[in-house]
C-alpha cells in the first residue's frame, strides 16, 4: 500500500479556493483504478493547514495518478500555498490492529492476542519500550 500526504498552508485569502480544488480532485480520483481513499482533512490551530490524503494499492497506480492531468490541478493548489508545502510518499508494508494495542497495554500473560509475540518492524514489543 502506498500513502501521499501533502499540507499546504494556503495564502491568506485563497483557503477556500484550495479546498475547491482539491474537492474537486477527490471524485475522479477515487474513481481511478487501484485509490483506496482520498481525504481532505484541515488542521486546528494557528497555521490551519489543510492536509490532503491519498491511499493506493500500488505504487505503480499511485505513479500513473501523479502524472495524470487531474494531479495537475493538485499542483495547481500547491501553487496557493503560503510557504512550501510539504508533500510526502510512503510505502506501507504492513499493518496491525487492536492486536498491537493490546499486547502492549495487557499485563504480561494476559495478553488476548490469542498467545502471539505482538511486534512492531519484526522487533518484539514488550510494555515500557521504547520503539
Amino acid at each position: 500500500m502506498n500513502l501521499a500526504i501533502v499540507k499546504i498552508s494556503p495564502s491568506p485569502g485563497r483557503r477556500q479556493e484550495v479546498l475547491d480544488i482539491l474537492e474537486s480532485v477527490c471524485g475522479p480520483t477515487l474513481a481511478a483504478s487501484g485509490c483506496l481513499e482520498c481525504s481532505i482533512y484541515q488542521e486546528q490551530g494557528e497555521e490551519q493547514v489543510i492536509v490532503y490524503l491519498e491511499r493506493w494499492r500500488l505504487r505503480a497506480e499511485m505513479i500513473e495518478h501523479l502524472g495524470s492531468p487531474i494531479y495537475s490541478r493538485v499542483l495547481g493548489a500547491l501553487e496557493l500555498s503560503e510557504g512550501p508545502p510539504e508533500i510526502s510518499f510512503y510505502e506501507i508494508t504492513g499493518t496491525e490492529g487492536m492486536e498491537l494495542i493490546e499486547g502492549v497495554r495487557s499485563p504480561p500473560g494476559t495478553s488476548k492476542a490469542g498467545g502471539k509475540v505482538i511486534a512492531f518492524n519484526g522487533k518484539p514489543i514488550t510494555k515500557g519500550e521504547a520503539t
